[in-house]
């Protein structure tokens, strides 16, 4: 392992800041996050050559080689930048080959070769990767950029080598096939929206396929039904996963169908590939002439057929399945064609009490029986780790999760950021975009999204949640859960969402929360809709709860506040202990919790002996029926390994970034303007750029989330030089002469668990405040730009600023999303997630500790900094009816909500 690869895994260890800052230093140095040669992105140096019209249909697609040499993998020729290289061996033949993802039309082809060339090679094409086609051939290759105008079809692309010019192997920038792909073979027809079934149904029967039938066969199932007498066509109706679901409406995402086709007879045939799924409900409509409409049973089937996945592990392919036990045959739980519940019933009772006792804990790098793996490593870290689970006796793999609360590698706003833009669209393909990057490498989890509601100011992890609205934030969990696991149920192509911390800590903080009998009902209402979107993992948090256990331990360990998410709001999916003490996990496994989170077996204060011993086999069985299930539906058993070669050169596609730069747009938010914004100033004016938050890029992120210089990112200062640069006005860090205007950037740096500045002390430090006013004296224009992690009392210099911006924690891309904003490339959008106090008393007495005795705000109430006793009575009022809470009680500074979308 190299230095770099066990740094970045300490400090994925720690759950403090340490992680943080370790994490943004190797970012900023360039080496966390990227392959190792990875360079800023460059348009395509076509030279006198110029590019096909047309699209690139290669970019970032699957690729394979006949071989690589260092680090310049195969991908690396197809991911825009002509810095990162494919270079093979020093061999004849060597080849290059693209799976375009479809049946493709290819009308050029871009060769930009580094200093190795081919004088002589041949491209062919395929529509099954067996039988090639070849539709260009030379042995004339004169290097540098070669534009081929060549035609052909096919799903698959090769470049052979047969003579190199030089004495090395072939070396390309960029290999780019240039023309359009068909992609309806993968794309459901949508004739609807998402819509309920009809409240009547079973008038009919429905024949094929069997309910509950898993289909292992086709991903095009005949489906079939009973005549209806009098019917002029038939509607077909199937609940396919969408990206345009309304996540604000409450309701089981599953319980949602889309019109698929209309047919006269009685089966229909999808025209489309149905992907892996476990829960696929459809329903027919028969409509008479007049239009009376007649409505089947629903019923359900499964879809599997996996593609089985063999690396050099140790693991043979017995009849198209993982001989995982090594023992020549197909046992129950190696054959993917049979039920879920059947595997896991069959593994269950092959496992020694020991090997069931290692699923429930973390730490495999160590204890390759072990479940799950802490994460995020490095691709090649991760990779190693996955094959050493092959080795053991039932070869058994694990599932790696880790603190991307914010993106994988490419890093999108926090979710109190998003809470300030409410495009929960957006916040799907973000979710989205995360399990895209994370599977690339195997990954398949992720320590995160938070179903916390922020009514507590002084709660630190207020910015990790969905801000201080249940119903923006049950919205927000819907659309990243659905995202995480593209769908809305777990499956083979899923990312495991783990939501938390159960039960809300946001009411009170890791200490312990507050609310009653009435207020807990406004603190679930993200929980229960992390669980309509599918959610099967749920994160208990440190703090306890009066309510549900009065005087009892943190969540993770209490058998009562458990027993209130199983039996009030009916989950039966995981519970995965936050990061506890060794002395605590007995207590929590007794308690109900499945997984230990982090727990090392290893501990010096622990005994696997004795955690057998003090745990009853059947509180054993109960959590590891659970995790093998939840593994089996993620579909590792058959595709247990990511690409560590090619996969990391799929991450910060421009795609990606184009989304984490529009939810940092959509979050900005413009508190305050006299005037001064958009900036228009005339060529040659001179701007003053300053501020702590002015070249602290690490601000925008927390956790394993990174600022990456690397691949483009810009900190505040340079993204509003290069903004500042189009309009010809001139930007000094600092100080500089006769400037127009100051930008002054404030704020709190990054930090996890404790706040970077004193908890009790929400306001700019005096050092800061005095930049501001420093400018202000001056007779210079001030506009803020505020980095609010959290709500802070901003009174003592709001009337310093001429404009307020808030970025929050903005993601990567927040510096040219802000430095756009400034400039007016676009119309302010966001909103305040909470409000924002009036003064310091509207928190705290005078002097007073984070203490429920020295608070002036109530912990469990949203909206009430500076309410009076009627208007709190009110809230309760609304929230114990089950109402939405209207946002304008109390007297704060800015109201919850509070943002310009205009420039007046």
């Amino acid at each position: 392992m190299s230095p770099l690869s066990r740094l970045l895994r300490t400090a994925g260890r720690c759950r403090p800041a340490f992680a943080v800052a370790v994490a943004a230093v190797l970012a900023l140095a360039g080496l966390a996050g990227a392959p190792a040669t990875a360079a800023p992105v460059h348009p395509l140096d076509a030279g006198s050559a110029a590019a096909p019209s047309g699209t690139v249909i290669s970019a970032y697609k699957q690729v394979t080689a006949s071989s690589y040499e260092g680090g310049n993998a195969p991908a690396a020729a197809l991911d825009g930048r002509t810095d990162t290289r494919w270079s093979s061996e020093f061999s004849d033949d060597q080849w290059l080959q693209v799976d375009l993802g479809g049946p493709a039309n290819i009308s050029g082809l871009v060769l930009n070769w580094e200093a190795a060339y081919a004088t002589g090679y041949h491209i062919d094409v395929s529509d099954d990767g067996t039988t090639w086609s070849t539709i260009h051939t030379t042995t004339a290759g004169k290097g540098g950029v070669e534009q081929l105008d060549i035609t052909g079809k096919g799903r698959y692309v090769r470049f052979t080598g047969t003579a190199r010019a030089t004495g090395y192997g072939y070396s390309l920038w960029e290999f780019q096939v240039y023309g359009t792909v068909d992609d309806s073979a993968a794309t459901p027809p949508l004739l609807s929206g998402p819509t309920k079934a009809p409240a009547t149904t079973g008038q009919f029967e429905l024949t094929a396929p069997a309910d509950h039938a898993l289909v292992t066969d086709t991903r095009r199932p005949k489906l079939s039904w009973a005549a209806v007498s009098g019917t002029a066509h038939y509607e077909v109706w199937l609940n396919v996963s969408r990206t345009d679901y309304d996540f604000t409406a409450a309701g089981n995402l599953l319980d949602l169908y889309t019109k698929v086709a209309e047919t006269t007879g009685t089966d229909y045939t999808p025209s489309w590939d149905i992907s892996d799924r476990w829960t696929y409900r459809w329903f027919v409509v028969a409509v008479s002439g007049s239009g009376q409409q007649t409505t089947s049973k629903i019923r359900t089937f499964g879809v599997y057929l996996p593609d089985v996945e063999q690396v050099d592990d140790g693991v043979s392919i017995v009849d198209g399945a993982r001989d995982l036990d090594k023992n020549g045959s197909v046992e129950p739980y190696e054959n993917w064609r049979l039920p879920v519940d059947t595997r896991v019933n069959d593994l269950l009772g092959r496992m020694t009490p020991q090997e069931k006792a290692y699923q429930m804990f973390y730490n495999v790098q160590s204890y390759p029986m072990s479940g799950w793996h802490f994460g995020p490593a490095q691709p090649a870290d991760l990779h190693d780790v996955l094959l050493s689970t092959a080795a053991t006796r039932l070869g058994i793999p694990p599932v790696s999760a880790g603190d991307t609360t914010a993106g994988y590698q490419t890093t999108y706003p926090l979710q109190s950021t998003l809470a300030a833009g409410k495009d929960y669209p957006l916040d799907y393909q973000l979710g989205d975009m995360q399990r895209r990057e994370e599977l690339e490498v195997g990954a398949r989890g992720t320590l995160s999204p938070l179903a916390e509601v922020g009514t507590k100011v002084l709660y630190p992890r207020i910015q990790e949640g969905g801000g201080e609205n249940a119903d923006v934030a049950a919205a927000q969990l819907r659309a990243l859960v659905a995202g995480l696991q593209g769908g809305p149920e777990l499956n083979p192509s899923s990312v495991l969402a783990t939501v938390k911390h159960w039960p809300g800590e946001g009411a009170g903080g890791e200490a312990g929360i507050v609310y009653d009998g009435v207020t807990i009902k406004y603190h679930m209402i993200p929980f229960r809709a992390a669980m309509e979107a599918g959610a099967v993992n749920i994160m208990p948090g440190y703090a306890g709860s009066s309510y549900l256990d009065p005087g009892g331990p943190g969540a993770g360990d209490s058998a009562k506040i458990l027993a209130y998410l199983r039996d009030n709001l009916g989950y039966t999916g995981l519970i995965t202990t936050d990061w506890l003490p060794s002395s605590a996990w007995i207590n929590a496994a007794n308690a109900g919790s499945d997984v230990m989170g982090g727990a090392d077996p290893g501990s010096a204060d622990f005994s696997m002996a004795d955690f057998e011993a003090q745990v009853p086999q059947a509180r054993i069985d109960d959590a590891v029926r659970r995790i093998l299930t939840l593994k089996f539906e993620l579909g590792v058993f058959e595709h247990p390994y990511g690409d560590p070669v090619n996969g990391a050169y799929r991450f910060h596609q421009p795609s990606y970034v184009a989304l984490a730069n529009k939810a940092a747009r959509e979050s900005d938010t413009l508190l305050k303007n006299d005037g001064v914004l958009p900036v228009k100033l005339s060529s040659g004016d001179n701007i003053v750029v300053t501020g702590d938050r002015a070249t602290d890029g690490a601000a925008c992120c927390i956790w394993s989330s990174y600022f990456h210089p690397n691949y483009g990112s810009l900190d505040m200062l340079d993204a509003i030089k290069a903004r500042a640069a189009q309009a010809g006005v001139n930007v000094y860090q600092d100080t500089g002469p006769s400037p127009k205007l100051a930008v002054v950037n404030v704020g709190e740096p990054s930090y996890t668990h404790a706040t970077a500045w004193p908890n009790t002390q929400p306001q700019l430090p005096a050092d800061q405040r005095a930049l501001i006013q420093q400018f202000k004296d001056q007779g210079i224009p001030v506009v803020v730009v505020l980095t609010l992690p959290r709500p802070i009392v901003i009174s003592d210099w709001n009337g310093l600023a001429d404009a307020i911006v808030v970025t929050y924690r903005g993601g990567e891309e927040v510096g040219p999303a802000t430095a756009g904003l400034l400039f007016g490339d676009y119309t302010p959008h966001g909103h305040l997630p909470w409000q924002l106090p009036a003064s310091m008393d509207q928190i705290l007495k005078s002097g007073g500790s984070d203490t429920q005795a020295d608070a002036n705000e109530s912990w469990d109430l949203p909206y009430d900094l500076g309410a009076s006793d009627a208007e709190r009575a009110e809230i309760r009022a609304k929230i114990d009816a089950g109402q939405p809470v209207p946002t304008g009680y109390g007297k704060p500074l800015y109201p919850y909500g509070a943002g310009l979308t205009d420039w007046n």
